[in-house]
């Protein structure tokens, strides 16, 4: 069966309804569907679309294939920055320990490493770890 416009544009604004908000998770099921219904022999476009529907596991599969696109995104956003923290965090440590070192020493410096130590914990690896609390927070109520 050829799909028209029309029908394209009527899946479309029922995945709307259905609760995909993404626009590219969206694009991405339609052209399941549509892939789905162009490769079927009947000519009847509404028994094919409920069956395509079918296919994908009804109505209320796509809500949950919305919800897990996003907990996807939040989750890689978040290695990201568990990744960034994690090497903030032992380059402070690192330099915090060779700032005591020159510091028992009374090598030069030390006050400054220890500085700079202090700060890249206080302005970057604390800031990051909560905003990574408040994001699973926020992502586990919705």
């Amino acid at each position: 069966m050829k799909l028209s416009s029309e029908h394209i544009e009527f899946i479309e604004n029922n995945l709307k309804l259905y609760g995909i908000k993404s626009k590219d998770l969206r694009e991405d099921v339609l052209d399941h569907i549509c892939t789905y219904i162009e490769t079927q022999d009947s000519g009847d476009f509404n028994t094919l679309y409920q069956e395509a529907l079918q296919k994908f596991g009804g109505y209320s599969s796509f809500q949950n294939l919305q919800l897990e696109t996003n907990w996807q995104k939040v989750n890689k956003e978040l290695n990201l920055l568990n990744n960034i923290k994690f090497f903030v965090g032992c380059t402070a440590c690192m330099l915090l320990a060779t700032s005591l070192v020159f510091k028992l020493m009374h090598w030069p410096f030390a006050n400054v490493m220890l500085v700079c130590a202090i700060l890249s914990l206080a302005l970057i690896a604390l800031p990051i770890h909560f905003y990574q609390r408040h994001k699973l927070s926020t992502q586990k109520l919705s």
